[in-house]
């Protein structure tokens, strides 16, 4: 008896401490509700394509699982537009002013972030490594283009 109840409570005590990091990771402000809204938002990004990555990469097996975490990215890819409203560009944030000041170019990245997305879901529905992996590396490369022209670096 003291065996079967190990495991279930060992599970709990793991998943408290993991998600109690994520919420103190979460939990610096900017000071800016739409900031901290759109830096979560990136965050649960990021670990839908990373999910989605291991896969690619052969480190897991394929599950069904991944197409949650490709809905994922697609709902947030057609939420992009809205995690900028005018006013959340703030000093704590890693957003440059040139999102706003250059909203023709940025709303060309999020498009083109969009399609990819739109990609990645249906090859994450395949189940094919290779397509999924294909699909994953445009994904991720029009998250680095606009990185590149509108995210400040890491301090």
């Amino acid at each position: 008896m003291k065996k079967m109840l190990t495991k279930p409570v060992m599970a709990i005590l793991i998943g408290s401490a993991l998600l109690g990091g994520m919420a103190s990771a979460h939990s610096e402000s900017t000071g800016n509700a739409e900031a901290d809204f759109r830096i979560a938002e990136m965050k649960k990004l990021g670990m839908n394509m990373g999910a989605i990555a291991k896969v690619a990469k052969g480190e897991m097996s394929y599950s069904d699982s991944l197409n949650d975490n490709a809905a994922q990215i697609a709902e947030i890819a057609a939420n992009m537009p809205k995690l900028y409203p005018e006013g959340s560009g703030v000093e704590a944030s890693r957003a440059k002013p040139e999102i706003w000041t250059q909203p023709d170019e940025f709303q060309k990245d999020i498009e083109d972030f969009q399609a990819a997305a739109t990609q990645l879901v249906a090859a994450v529905k395949t189940g094919d490594q290779a397509m999924i992996g294909a699909a994953l590396k445009e994904t991720g490369g029009t998250c680095g283009a606009c990185h590149k022209q509108f995210r400040k670096p890491k301090q």
